[in-house]
């Protein structure tokens, strides 16, 4: 067993915490330059760590690499639409349990069920709402 070094009066110990905490990883998937990088300002001021996509194929790719603890899709992306992603991403075993949102402009009425058969978590409309956006990552990735 190693021997304690003595410290001297003045010296204070450290306190070295064993528990790393690390940030939750969230991927946003929004063809608007604009929408993408508020909402990563946004989450990043928030504390959550965030990754971004411009199009569905890309989407795929970066959750593929990474695989990001919660995923904010754009409904209508370019190259591959948003449920076309989610369904990708599901067949996926590593995916089975990452919350995985729709997020739209259109009447949920009409795209929110689309959207579940998708394998998607919920369904959010445009604009954001971030005191309903900021309750739905506390209750799925809290901080």
């Amino acid at each position: 067993m190693p021997q304690a070094i003595p410290l001297s009066p003045t010296t204070r110990p450290i306190r070295v915490s064993r528990r790393r905490r690390i940030k939750p990883t969230i991927l946003i998937a929004e063809d608007s330059a604009d929408s993408r990088e508020m909402m990563q300002l946004l989450l990043g001021l928030k504390g959550y760590s965030v990754i971004m996509a411009a199009d569905g194929c890309e989407a795929v790719e970066i959750a593929l690499a990474t695989r990001p603890d919660l995923i904010l899709l754009d409904l209508e992306l370019p190259r591959l639409d948003g449920l076309s992603v989610a369904r990708d991403l599901r067949r996926h075993s590593k995916f089975r349990k990452v919350p995985i949102f729709i997020l739209s402009g259109h009447d949920p009425m009409e795209h929110k069920q689309s959207a579940i058969d998708a394998g998607c978590t919920d369904y959010l409309v445009k604009p954001i709402d971030f005191e309903k956006l900021d309750e739905l990552l506390n209750a799925q990735v809290p901080l």
